[in-house]
């Protein structure tokens, strides 16, 4: 008997909640909003406080704006595949370089994994080359850079100035251009480069 009281019991309980959860997804389908009232309307007489105010755009005292934000995003790259990169410290400069010269800022710095695993095997330990300028299949030891900042505003200028004023941003077209031979092994440059242009969105 107790069963049977039992499996009535249930059975109405779960007619009751399909039906509530039909409705809601009818009104939900519908479009109809369902408004959940925030704590100052259930209760006005407290005083609530946002963690940060929706108007100040500060965090501890500090803002944040996008030109920050791509920096962290090219810190954060840098940190999760080459912590002990050397461009670590020139995230801000990949940045302000790439809107200079107007191209992609994710592009350096991808181009700079690809070639060079970002700066760790460079053509010349004194180089600063990581980008493969003027190396020519190990015949050609390429371009020498006097530091970082130098060899990150050159390189950008270059990309700016070969590809960017030309019309060329497509990765498959500066690919054949900047390592010909990748162009016979299925796009394989330009597709590094893309992948790790990728992980810095």
């Amino acid at each position: 008997m107790r069963k049977l009281t039992f499996l009535t019991i249930w059975f109405q309980v779960t007619c009751i909640v399909l039906i509530c959860n039909l409705s809601f997804l009818s009104a939900y389908k519908r479009g109809s909003s369902l408004s959940i009232p925030y704590p100052t309307q259930l209760y006005p007489d407290l005083e609530f406080h946002r963690a940060i105010p929706a108007s100040s755009g500060k965090v501890l005292g500090s803002s944040i704006t996008a030109d920050d934000a791509r920096a962290l995003i090219v810190e954060r790259f840098i940190k999760r595949f080459r912590p002990d990169s050397p461009f670590l410290r020139h995230a801000g400069s990949i940045v302000e370089e790439a809107d200079r010269y107007k191209i992609d800022f994710r592009l350096v710095p991808a181009i700079a994994m690809c070639e060079s695993n970002l700066g760790i095997r460079l053509p010349s330990s004194d180089s600063f080359n990581a980008w493969g300028i003027a190396v020519y299949t190990n015949t050609n030891k390429g371009k020498h850079f006097e530091d970082w900042p130098a060899a990150i505003t050159w390189v950008t200028k270059f990309i700016s100035e070969k590809f960017y004023d030309k019309g060329i941003t497509d990765l498959l077209e500066i690919g054949a251009i900047w390592a010909p031979p990748s162009v016979d092994n299925n796009y394989s440059w330009s597709r590094c480069v893309q992948g790790f242009m990728d992980k810095m969105e």
